[in-house]
């Protein structure tokens, strides 16, 4: 199953990336803004849908996939659309950089009320009469119960 949460968040490294290092890197300015995000969404698809076909499950195999894929399409879409070719060292600056960033920086937790979070594990406190383990009664007057 392809996780289109991760293809965002790489999208959105690959753009930020790309158009941070315009500034500082030769050859890479060659792309505008549309070209930036034109080449950030392909190359997180790209990217995203190419772990569930080789099946890269562990986080090192991820982001060789990515940095592959990114070096790849930041290569050959500036050479086919922007008709220019790159620093062939710039590209994978950019992509390793992209990988590093995907690998290093940590994965939102969204949480969605009522204590639980989006893996949809119980974490609220437990209500009046509920024991945290089984087999407690919190209620006065009642025998625990033998296990």
């Amino acid at each position: 199953m392809v996780n289109w949460n991760s293809g965002l968040r790489r999208a959105l490294f690959t753009f930020l990336t790309l158009f941070f290092l315009a500034y500082v890197v030769p050859g890479l300015s060659a792309y505008t803004v549309t070209h930036l995000l034109w080449v950030s969404l392909l190359s997180a698809f790209l990217a995203t849908v190419g772990e569930s076909f080789v099946l890269a499950d562990a986080p090192g195999e991820q982001r060789i996939l990515l940095f592959g894929v990114s070096a790849l399409t930041i290569y050959f879409y500036a050479f086919v659309f922007l008709r220019e070719r790159l620093p062939v060292v710039s590209v994978l600056l950019a992509a390793g950089l992209i990988a590093v960033l995907d690998y290093y920086l940590p994965r939102v937790h969204v949480d969605t009320g009522a204590g639980r979070g989006m893996a949809g594990e119980g974490d609220a406190e437990p209500g009046p009469g509920q024991s945290e383990q089984p087999g407690q009664s919190e209620q006065p007057g009642q025998p625990e119960q033998p296990e």
